[in-house]
């Protein structure tokens, strides 16, 4: 008998839906902590491209590099991308921004800047202009992923929430996803398909919390 997961994320789902998804690489001896979940960091970005690419959407992937960091380049380089993949056939319909890789490669600040720059550019680039507004997804890294991880992950859910009320005449709805200790790739790309589906046109403004009991 087919799981519940299975009936709900079924192989259509997503068809002819189109994601850009902004993550970051992992590098051995890089700025994050020694207790971070290298293998989450690493494979998160991935697995949300690679699991809503087999429920049928068109995927498009930004890394963003913090070690060759500069704030110009970064933006010229972020709204070249965005303006990329807004000319794909479907435009840009979901942001998904890995906050969770971010965080790992460049600490809070390359986190949250990150984030913004890429709704920033995804909102006025693609998802104004088409005018049928858009959905993004912001995942935070676990608790164990450093110091400033729950800085990271309120920065990021302070965002979905002003942003829902900011651009709700728009049609643009915004929310994150708290990862926890022990959340797998796989779980959290399955979570995000379900937010990316139709059903997850009904949630804005809040906060999806993996943590566990207590938020923790």
């Amino acid at each position: 008998m087919p799981t519940v997961a299975a009936e709900l994320l079924r192989p259509d789902l997503l068809r002819e839906t189109s994601i850009l998804v902004v993550t970051a690489p992992a590098r051995a001896g890089g700025p994050a902590p020694e207790s971070l979940d290298d293998t989450l960091v690493e494979s998160l970005g991935q697995t949300v491209c690679e699991a809503c690419g087999q429920l049928g959407a068109r995927v498009d992937s930004y890394v963003r590099d913090s070690y060759a960091r500069d704030s110009a380049a970064d933006e010229t380089a972020m709204d070249a991308a965005v303006t990329s993949a807004a000319t794909n056939p479907g435009g840009i319909e979901m942001l998904v921004v890995d906050g969770a890789a971010l965080f790992a490669s460049g600490g809070l600040r390359e986190c949250l800047d990150s984030a913004w720059d890429a709704t920033r550019a995804v909102v006025n680039l693609a998802f104004l202009p088409a005018g049928r507004g858009g959905r993004i997804i912001y995942l935070a890294p676990a608790p164990n992923a450093g110091e400033q991880a729950d800085a990271a992950r309120a920065g990021l859910e302070n965002l979905a929430r002003t942003l829902s009320v900011e651009w709700a005449r728009h049609g643009i709805t915004t929310v994150a996803i708290a990862l926890g200790d022990t959340t797998t790739p796989g779980e959290a790309a399955a979570l995000t398909a379900y937010l990316i589906s139709p059903v997850g046109a009904y949630f804005s403004g809040c906060l999806l919390d993996l943590r566990g009991p207590a938020g923790g």
